[in-house]
């Protein structure tokens, strides 16, 4: 636009700003398939005349339009300080050189920076400033261009000849501009995560990062209303237990030991929230979790843009302090993109975390590898895989005021996908580095699955010395739809004086405590039977058998009579029973303490549930756990209920009446 009134050229400039605060000032080149560069004839021209007046030289439109807007902004500031602001924060933010922030975000956050007290007079407010913005662009450019100034040279200027200057050559003109912060509560990193398509990240232990992929992802996919979406690619890169001891501890602590501990735990944390959080995504091939054994020559992450732009951010480790006082640099990857390639080194070069899980034969009490299967790929709900997985269970104690008391996990969403809020000793797969070899066999007192033991203490201890371990027993777990899980069962005891760091959600529970809140459990299950029982009457009647022996054992014959009575019938009506299971069960259940909160207790975890009477209460016993012996005497004296525990471990290890009951009892 060339002819026509100041009041006519300062409206397309006022569009033209509008158009370009909408998509990014970064972002108005972009080319694709819903999306075609932003026309800006009137800034680009005032932007020629400008710098050609300036005497600068400065390559591509965008820089050209960021140069004439700060210095105009700048100026503006004098005459209208409160809508140079808001201009300041909509264009740029914070940002003194490339613009890192996308368009939204900077809108956000001047909406929280400025109340206007509702959203239309924010939107008036800010469209007021650019009017008046474009008015003052008009004379700021005719201040500062000679009168005789031809339009060749004008359009010289546009087209990038260089008109050199006495002076340093603006900021604009460098081929790579970085910006750099603190990393703070991480809000610029969570950002850049929501608006990510791929994500690669490297990190020594990342223990704060599953938090920011959550938040990140509930953005995501709240910004698009789709509660499916999710990133194309995730890839994040640990670094090995082993080569996270010989990393110099940047905290600070005058222990060195306590500095290692502390690394660990915090690596374990790391490595367990995020493994847990892919997990519980959507199951694809490009959400992967690695461990590198060489020490990565960058700490940081590489932001794939749904629109091309690769942005690097690298982390600046700090010697002492927060994660939030750590700085980070970040750029836009160059042409030849070679931090994209340094992150796809360290990649490539590190192992899959994905490990090897051995799917075998229960022979006697050992167990026989046939097949291996992926560790993310085993124990899905609905799958009828057949076979069984080899596992460990650790029943971990101490000695505290010279009484022994069991130490058990809270499973909650950072450590756990199945089995939530529920109670558990320490257990986990028998995994491998190398593929087990079919036909290997090992037992209890082999060394495959005493060396998964030891792994699964240190793990939550953070300690190589984890206590006296010792073989206890075998256990068999027993699915209607998917694998089984036969457990290699250990006890240990746990050094004294070994503090429980609060990450690891591990507690003392009495034995009371533990009576009380599988109580509630029995009462749950037989309550969600009663809801939905079995239509074939003899999985009916096993079903109804386990749940009446469970309660039995807490002193609730009455209704166990009521029940089985109740499942033999021709038409069976459980409506008056399950009203009373509802109201006990109501009266009986428990909150915990976990590490982000209270939460209401599930009971135990499986294996523990099923053989609490046959395994875990006879353990506590042997080591003069309180309550123990009073509670197995009780059941001894009692014929009833030496009976149940007798048959209802009977029933738990008959894999034909397991299999058949759909429901978990």
């Amino acid at each position: 636009m060339t002819e026509g009134s100041d009041g006519d050229l300062a409206a397309a400039i006022s569009q033209e700003l509008t158009s370009c605060r909408k998509r990014g000032i970064e972002r108005i080149d972009v080319r694709s398939h819903n999306q075609a560069p932003v026309p800006t004839p009137e800034l680009e021209r005032l932007a020629g005349q400008y710098l050609l007046a300036d005497g600068r030289t400065v390559k591509g439109r965008i820089a050209q339009i960021k140069y004439l807007l700060r210095d105009a902004i700048k100026a503006f500031g004098g005459e209208n300080g409160p809508d140079a602001k808001l201009i300041t924060a909509l264009f740029f933010g914070d940002s003194q050189h490339y613009v890192t922030k996308s368009a939204s975000e900077l809108l956000d956050t001047a909406r929280r920076q400025y109340d206007f007290g509702n959203e239309l007079r924010f939107r008036q407010a800010w469209h007021n400033a650019f009017g008046s913005f474009a008015e003052f662009l008009l004379r700021f450019v005719a201040s500062v261009t000679p009168a005789n100034e031809t339009e060749a040279l004008v359009e010289s200027v546009a087209n990038g000849v260089s008109y050199i200057h006495d002076s340093v050559l603006a900021p604009e003109v460098q081929q790579q501009v970085a910006t750099i912060g603190y990393v703070d509560s991480g809000e610029h990193f969570i950002t850049l995560l929501s608006q990510a398509d791929k994500v690669t990240i490297v990190g020594l232990t990342n223990e704060s990062l599953a938090s920011m992929l959550r938040t990140a992802l509930d953005r995501k996919r709240d910004a698009i209303f789709r509660t499916d979406e999710a990133w194309s690619s995730v890839r994040v890169v640990f670094l090995t237990e082993e080569l996270l001891d010989r990393v110099n501890d940047e905290r600070g602590f005058a222990d060195p030991g306590q500095a290692r501990v502390e690394r660990q735990r915090l690596g374990v944390f790391g490595r367990r929230t995020v493994r847990v959080f892919l997990k519980s995504l959507p199951t694809r091939s490009d959400w992967v979790m690695y461990d590198s054994p060489y020490l990565p020559p960058l700490v940081g992450t590489l932001f794939e843009m749904p629109d091309g732009r690769r942005i690097v951010q690298l982390l600046i480790r700090r010697q002492v302090g927060n994660a939030s006082d750590h700085l980070y640099l970040e750029f836009e990857d160059t042409r030849g993109q070679y931090f994209s390639a340094a992150f796809d080194e360290i990649v490539h070069s590190s192992a899959n975390d994905n490990k090897l899980a051995p799917v075998g034969a229960v022979i006697g009490q050992r167990f026989r590898v046939r097949e291996t299967r992926y560790r993310w790929s085993v124990l899905i709900d609905g799958s009828k895989a057949k076979g069984w997985l080899a596992m460990v269970l650790v029943v971990t104690w101490r000695v505290r005021d010279g009484q022994a008391e069991p130490l058990l996990q809270l499973r909650t969403r950072l450590n756990a996908t199945r089995e939530l809020n529920r109670l558990t000793h320490l257990a986990g797969y028998i995994t491998q580095d190398d593929p087990a070899v079919p036909g290997m066999e090992f037992g209890l007192d082999d060394a495959v699955p005493l060396t998964a033991a030891r792994k699964r203490v240190q793990m939550e201890t953070g300690e190589v010395d984890t206590g006296n371990l010792a073989p206890l027993t075998i256990g068999a777990y027993i699915h209607p739809d998917k694998e089984h899980l036969f457990f290699f069962v250990y006890n240990c005891r746990l050094p004294d004086g070994l503090e429980l760091w609060p990450q690891a959600e591990i507690s003392p529970v009495s034995v009371p405590e533990l009576l009380s809140i599988r109580k509630n459990q029995v009462l749950r299950n037989a309550l969600s039977l009663c809801k939905d029982p079995p239509v074939s009457r003899p999985v009916r009647t096993n079903a109804f058998e386990i749940v009446a022996l469970n309660l039995i054992l807490h002193d609730f014959a009455e209704i166990a009579h009521e029940l089985r009575e109740a499942a033999g019938a021709r038409t069976p009506d459980f409506a008056t029973i399950a009203a009373e299971l509802g109201r006990l069960e109501e009266q009986t259940r428990q909150m915990w303490q976990g590490y982000e909160g209270d939460a209401e207790l599930n009971g135990l975890s499986g294996l523990q549930f099923r053989e609490f009477y046959a395994i875990l209460l006879p353990f506590y016993e042997t080591i003069g756990v309180p309550g123990a012996a009073e509670e197995l005497a009780l059941i001894g004296e009692d014929e009833v209920k030496r009976a149940a525990v007798d048959r209802l471990s009977q029933l738990y290890r008959d894999e034909r009446v397991m299999r058949s009951i759909a429901v978990e009892l």
